[in-house]
């Protein structure tokens, strides 16, 4: 849930040019909404959900509004109810499969009317072979491709499949994902791997999670480049990363 509460808002930032410090005017969407959207979430009814989205969308919120103020806030929420032991994990997880797909669906909306162009270098964004929580690697993938970035994204089953991709593209970063201990030594031995056969010679590695907060020492240890706390600064370390190494 930490992982979700700080990529989604620093993304949505990035994406529409606003400046992290500066003040967000009054949105529309009311901690009464956020509870509903929950609410309807955990009942499982995709049909009252996508009522409800629709009927904020007709007071004239706009996306950024709807995932910064409304999706963002409704996994936190649901993250509190696990932990105060008011829903069970089942309930949540299904909750938060419900609520990417809303994600998708709106964002899916919004590429009708907006043509997103990439023309930024290119980057390969993975799951730690085994690592279940996937909902951050779809958050932090629309956060490079709108930022202009070439986006590959991977839910991998293996560390071979992901060795096969650097080394049939090139990548200028390849960024991975992990939220618990008990996968660190993989993701140590997928990076090795991959600065071993990728295509570029010259490749940047970052990784992410709330595990990279609680022991920011295990980025040198797993063997990356840089780490980033949200999806701001991935994209900043990773453009920063891609331009060193090229120099």
């Amino acid at each position: 849930m930490r992982t979700i509460e700080s990529e989604v808002i620093p993304r949505l930032l990035l994406i529409h040019g606003v400046s992290p410090s500066e003040p967000r005017a009054r949105s529309g969407v009311t901690p009464a909404d956020v509870e509903l959207l929950a609410s309807h979430l955990l009942d499982r009814s995709d049909d009252f959900v996508d009522g409800f989205v629709a009927e904020i969308e007709s007071r004239g919120i706009d996306l950024e509004t709807l995932l910064l103020d409304l999706l963002a806030p409704t996994a936190r929420l649901l993250g509190v109810m696990w932990e105060e032991d008011l829903c069970d994990f089942t309930d949540v997880t299904i909750a938060l499969s419900r609520l990417q797909r809303l994600l998708r669906s709106l964002t899916a909306q919004s590429d009708l009317s907006e043509e997103w162009i990439p023309t930024g270098p290119s980057v390969l964004l993975s799951v730690t072979p085994g690592e279940q929580h996937t909902f951050g690697l779809s958050l932090v993938s629309e956060f490079f491709r709108r930022a202009g970035w070439s986006v590959y994204d991977e839910i991998p089953e293996s560390e071979e499949e992901i060795v096969q991709r650097v080394r049939a593209q090139e990548f200028e970063v390849v960024g991975f994902s992990l939220s618990g201990e008990v996968l660190r030594d993989r993701l140590a031995s997928v990076i090795k791997s991959v600065r071993m056969f990728s295509r570029n010679r010259k490749v940047g590695v970052i990784v992410g999670g709330a595990v990279f907060q609680e022991h920011p020492d295990w980025v040198n240890l797993v063997g990356a480049d840089a780490s980033a706390n949200d999806g701001l600064e991935a994209v900043v370390q990773s453009q920063s990363l891609s331009r060193l190494l090229k120099g």
